[in-house]
């Protein structure tokens, strides 16, 4: 069969994304916040974007963005420019501009910025401060502060002795020689724990070993030391530094808080009661030997096995319930997130016109309050017009950003009005719920939106995310409306959201001494409110919440 070569016409259509249509894509999705800074930088990189500071007139529909713009240009007077340049030579020549000198006062009646900031003493900086103020050698001093490096917020050590030696070499060969040379403050330990030396503290936010971390000054060999060090292999830990490292962090566990730096909870304890002088007491035998039936409450068996009577058992269970399981829990911090919600809904008074912003009793409104308006510069509008006063690569370019600012702002016109729409139908779909509560919250879906404006679900799942109303009920992310359902038959479903407020309000009034079973839970919600929801489905609803099981609410005093 013989080849040959052909040319073919062919009609076909294709879906392209167009850079413009990339960026109306993007931002549906972007919070107020990335939105504000999206367009600080658009007014930055686009000469031809300015922001209109007169007042948007309320209760009028917007024009198109292009149209709007070449209206808010003809309010602008030919020498507007001329005049803020005269304004701007007043300004400087009457010495309006020039920044006063400001003496050193000291009497009070002002205080610098800087007296006023303050910040919260982190658990890394409050280690640091006692490892400098104890009498340790310099390679002592060396290993602790990169030990202190390696404890998450929590208080535990994430990496293993082992771990921290192999992966800097330098220091390891450091601590050995001043080991074997006898250079080091603290005693070694007699009979070590072999297993030590790999153990390390298993949590999902424990940190990473560190990576690339500066070496201390006198391990440089030479001035570029400073750059981040390049993989090493890994080297076998001597006997005599793996001991030395461990002398170390147990000197940093006996440090404010006891108990930091441990690789384990029963070591996180041990600690604690051999800085209280507890040592030899029936706590920590407890702790050592029946931390796993502590966990249970399964005192009487610990009684058993401890050859103790019940009551000094119970005793020493009190102590260790008052124990710090989280020693570094004092020194986070909890960042107050503000929420700036993207829309409202004001509850009107009965009566009254309706509009289209109206649903109901209810009224629709977007926060428009400090996002920047933009227009097109009238300056470079006009340089468009006078070609001959321009070049052609002038003109070109700024005919484009004049296209790409009219694009922009028509996205972020379309992107409000959908927003606004959104809310709507949701509003009308999940009217109960802003009339009576949660408990009239009813099972939504991201396609039941979509048809009612008649839009596609991917844009409804955009606009939705990391945005927020403000309504009589609460302030909410628009995902928090849609939910899943728990069919009760004869087309009847109850809102998951419904179920979960159900549940946390029963295991938050129970006995504490005789907390309720998921069973037991779910034999309520189906005697008190003819709800069936099964065991299963009971016990991932209370894992969802962040709740624990029966036997472990269970409070014994």
């Amino acid at each position: 069969m013989a080849l040959n070569l052909k040319l073919q016409m062919r009609l076909s259509q294709q879906l392209i994304m167009t850079p413009q249509l990339q960026q109306a894509i993007k931002l549906l999705q972007l919070s107020r916040q990335e939105l504000e800074q999206l367009i600080d930088q658009a007014l930055v990189e686009n000469p031809v974007l300015e922001e209109d500071d007169e007042p948007a007139v309320a209760e009028e529909p917007s024009p198109e963005p292009a149209v709007q713009a070449e209206q808010d240009g003809d309010l602008i007077q030919d020498d507007r420019h001329q005049e803020l340049d005269a304004d701007w030579q007043q300004y400087m020549s009457s010495g309006s501009g020039v920044i006063p000198e400001r003496g050193g006062r000291d009497d009070g009646d002002e205080s610098s910025l800087e007296a006023t900031l303050s910040r919260a003493e982190s658990l890394p900086d409050h280690l640091l401060w006692q490892l400098k103020m104890s009498p340790l050698s310099q390679v002592e001093q060396d290993l602790g502060e990169y030990l202190i490096g390696c404890i998450d917020d929590d208080g535990y050590l994430g990496i293993s002795l082992q771990e921290a030696l192999e992966i800097r070499p330098r220091l390891h060969d450091a601590v050995a020689a001043a080991a074997r040379a006898k250079r080091l403050v603290l005693p070694t330990p007699v009979h070590p724990d072999p297993a030590l030396l790999t153990a390390r503290y298993h949590s999902a936010r424990a940190v990473e070993p560190p990576k690339n971390k500066k070496e201390p000054p006198e391990f440089a060999e030479d001035a570029d030391a400073a750059a981040p060090e390049t993989p090493v292999e890994r080297i076998v830990v001597q006997p005599e530094a793996a001991l030395a490292a461990e002398a170390v962090l147990r000197y940093l566990q006996c440090f404010d808080p006891p108990g930091v730096g441990a690789r384990s909870l029963q070591e996180c304890l041990e600690v604690q009661l051999k800085v209280m002088g507890l040592e030899d007491s029936l706590a920590f035998r407890i702790v050592h030997q029946d931390l796993k039936l502590l966990e249970h409450k399964d005192l009487r068996r610990v009684a058993r096995r401890q050859k103790a009577d019940l009551d000094d058992v119970v005793e020493s269970y009190k102590l260790i319930m008052s124990l710090e399981p989280k020693p570094g829990r004092p020194f986070v911090r909890e960042r107050a997130q503000h929420i700036i919600p993207d829309v409202f809904i004001y509850k009107m008074p009965s009566g009254g016109s309706d509009g289209e912003d109206r649903v109901g009793h209810y009224r629709v409104v977007l926060n428009e309050s400090g996002l920047p308006r933009l227009r097109i510069s009238e300056y470079y509008r006009a340089l468009t017009e006078k070609s001959q006063a321009t070049s052609g690569l002038t003109q070109e370019y700024i005919q484009e950003k004049i296209k790409a600012g009219n694009w922009l702002m028509k996205s972020i016109e379309q992107r409000q009005k959908t927003i606004l729409r959104v809310t709507r139908s949701i509003l009308k779909n999940q009217y109960e719920f802003f009339e009576k509560g949660i408990h009239f919250l009813k099972p939504l879906v991201l396609k039941d939106v979509a048809e009612d404006i008649e839009v596609h679900e991917s844009t409804v799942s955009r606009i939705t995310t990391n945005k927020y109303v403000h309504s009589p009920q609460g302030i909410f992310e628009l995902k928090f409306f849609f939910t899943s359902g728990i069919d009760q038959g004869q087309g009847e479903v109850i809102s998951s959201k419904k179920i979960k407020d159900m549940i946390e309000k029963m295991i938050g009034g129970e006995d504490n001494r005789e907390p309720l079973t998921d069973i037991q839970i779910a034999e309520r919600l189906s005697k008190d409110s003819n709800i069936k929801v099964a065991r299963r489905t009971v016990a991932k609803y209370r894992e969802a919440l962040n709740l624990l099981p029966s036997n472990k609410r269970k409070q014994l005093f």
